[in-house]
């Protein structure tokens, strides 16, 4: 085991090793917060159909944002859109602590919304491209342990200052975002003195050409559309549950800031010990036929939330989410994998712009849900589209493992 670790860590290039340290200390200080950012917005005043529209506005910036960073990734520098996108990153925190209402939550929901979103698109991209697609998987595997071994502490954490600092009120939640902050801006400049930049094809900006190439990425490739399609659902998904699942957990399953710390740690534990496993499978069998096999822990995880008799059993439901999100890894290979390296900026912007697209209304449809139909509904849905509609187009989608690109299995290009 060790000498396969070393030996795996013996071929990796020096963007690799700063990519993982990176991701292991925005996974820490980004995580203290997270389970709390709807509550705080709660305390602040704001109703679930307000928390919808919030949302919906970062996911409206996210969108429109997306590409850019693409072409620059493409066009210029995959380190130049980074730092783009790290200096949103280390901001985002400084709104939420200086929001005294609503209106200036704004600003905070839109800068950590453009966080997840395009900081994911360019770390990714920069991953990928550090990786030789033989241990692709096994390489997302092992940045996203480091990741998921960096936050098992951030909940528990995050738990002990809230009680200490008076419970799930403003003044209590408050202070995760000092630290989230002091941590990112004293710990993002190693990553820049330290990563190697990839150049991009050099070409002149030219928005009108650009935006036209980028979607020339889609044309007669049927594998590509399909895969937008899944994210553009995966998007709506989350977007209409995400900024509901702890006040769900908080107000009607009556769970306490150290049940909220049991669920993170459960769940990064539960992804920890499953992460390399499954992308060493998934470089074994295939990314399709894992990614599969470990879908029913998600709809078992959301059955276990909305059901849920007592607290408890929300832990239990963590785990089993634990165990999908390790499959997250697999995922990111696949979408690196369907196109051409010179490609991928370009690909994740349009990935971005269309998901987003689709993810704007979500967070509202989800508010509204709530509202009337019943606080149940959107997780409801959720479940609904992702078991029927996503996990069959999933399944549809040939395997890539073996292919030299999975383009070239569509364009008619020779298999390997």
């Amino acid at each position: 085991m060790l000498e396969g670790v070393r030996k795996f860590f013996s071929k990796q290039s020096k963007n690799f090793i700063v990519l993982l340290f990176r991701r292991g200390y925005t996974s820490l200080f980004n995580n203290i917060p997270m389970q709390y950012t709807s509550l705080y917005m709660k305390t602040l005043g704001v109703k679930e159909i307000g928390i919808g529209y919030l949302r919906s506005l970062g996911d409206i910036a996210s969108t429109i944002i997306s590409p850019f960073l693409g072409f620059i990734a493409d066009v210029k520098s995959l380190k130049k859109a980074l730092m783009i996108a790290m200096a949103i990153e280390v901001v985002a925190p400084l709104f939420y602590l200086f929001a005294w209402d609503w209106q200036l939550l704004t600003l905070a929901v839109i800068f950590s919304t453009l966080t997840l979103n395009i900081g994911g698109i360019v770390e990714v991209v920069y991953i990928a491209n550090s990786l030789r697609r033989t241990t692709r998987a096994t390489g997302f595997g092992v940045i996203n342990t480091v990741s998921i071994i960096a936050s098992l502490i951030a909940p528990i954490i995050a738990a002990f200052i809230v009680e200490q600092f008076g419970g799930i009120t403003t003044n209590g939640i408050r202070p995760l975002f000092i630290i989230q902050f002091f941590g990112l801006a004293l710990l993002a400049p190693i990553t820049l003195i330290f990563l190697k930049d990839i150049k991009g094809s050099g070409k002149k900006f030219n928005l009108k050409e650009d935006f036209k190439s980028m979607f020339n990425i889609l044309r007669n490739r049927r594998w590509l559309q399909r895969w937008v399609i899944v994210e553009a659902l995966g998007g709506y998904v989350w977007g209409t549950t995400t900024p509901y699942i702890m006040i769900y957990a908080v107000e009607y399953k009556g769970a306490s800031p150290w049940i909220l710390g049991i669920m993170g740690t459960i769940l990064n534990a539960f992804s920890f010990a499953s992460s390399i496993p499954i992308g060493r499978l998934g470089d074994k069998i295939g990314r399709i036929k894992t990614l599969v096999m470990i879908r029913p822990a998600f709809h078992l995880s959301l059955l276990l939330f909305i059901f849920a008799p007592n607290p408890y059993f929300l832990i239990i439901a963590w785990a089993f989410r634990g165990i999908f999100f390790s499959s997250m890894a697999l995922w990111q290979t696949i979408a690196m994998e369907l196109v051409p390296e010179e490609e991928r900026g370009r690909w994740s912007g349009i990935k971005g712009f269309l998901s987003g697209l689709a993810r704007i209304p979500s967070s509202i449809v989800g508010g509204y849900m709530w509202t009337y139909l019943g606080p149940q509904t959107p997780f409801i849905a959720a479940l609904i589209i992702d078991l029927f509609i996503r996990l069959p187009l999933l399944y549809m989608t040939p395997e890539t493992l073996k292919k030299k690109e999975y383009f070239e299995m569509y364009s008619g290009a020779q298999n390997n």
